[in-house]
């Protein structure tokens, strides 16, 4: 038995895109002629916003797209970050096969305009440990693994994805994680979308019962 721990932004009609001036998704109704009967369309989606999932695809042309991204239930590492960039230190040495989720404390900003500027990141040396290590997959609380203000390149991005290691981005909730004592199991499951780099995700932990 497990204890499902959310992870994920909720997606609304005020949910931005990056970098934090456009509405992320446009929702309409349509009439099916009877007054009971709810049908909902979405003529604007940003694969990119909230709580998302970058496959390979979006750095490497030719790469795993996120139909493709094997859908796995990792052993997980919380990690605490106190700095505006994450650095080889703060990489698990114990992180192959599994998920490394950065705490950087930024979750408290979604859903601002401030949420997409000057955020924290991950530098291209940790992204390097990462790879060096063999993570599975690599989280964060931030709109992005890079700040572009910073990084126009986006390295981590490079990096990770070139490695083949998916990227989730934009977590919350995630600082009653950090020092749980039980083993944590990080599920995040994108829609299947074929030749798409990214799609959000429904991100959780799994906590023993």
């Amino acid at each position: 038995m497990f204890l499902v721990h959310d992870m994920t932004q909720p997606l609304n009609s005020g949910t931005l895109s990056f970098p934090g001036t456009d509405r992320a998704f446009r929702v309409v109704s349509v009439d099916v002629g009877q007054p009971d009967i709810l049908l909902s369309r979405l003529e604007a989606f940003d694969v990119h916003a909230g709580t998302h999932m970058d496959a390979p695809l979006h750095f490497v042309p030719g790469g795993r797209d996120v139909a493709s991204n094997p859908l796995r239930i990792l052993p997980a590492h919380v990690v605490r970050i106190d700095s505006a960039q994450i650095c080889p230190d703060d990489v698990p040495s114990d992180g192959a096969d599994c998920a490394v989720l950065f705490s950087t404390g930024w979750e408290h900003r979604a859903g601002r305009e401030d949420y997409h500027r000057d955020h924290p990141s991950i530098g291209v040396e940790a992204a390097h440990r990462l790879v060096d290590v063999g993570v599975a997959l690599v989280g964060l609380d931030t709109p992005s693994c890079d700040n572009v203000t910073k990084t126009p390149n986006c390295p981590a991005h490079h990096v990770l994805c070139g490695a083949g290691i998916p990227i989730v981005e934009g977590l919350v909730h995630l600082g009653p994680l950090i020092g749980h004592p039980a083993q944590i199991f990080f599920v995040a499951f994108p829609l299947p979308f074929a030749r798409v780099e990214a799609s959000p995700v429904r991100a959780v932990a799994l906590l023993p019962a």
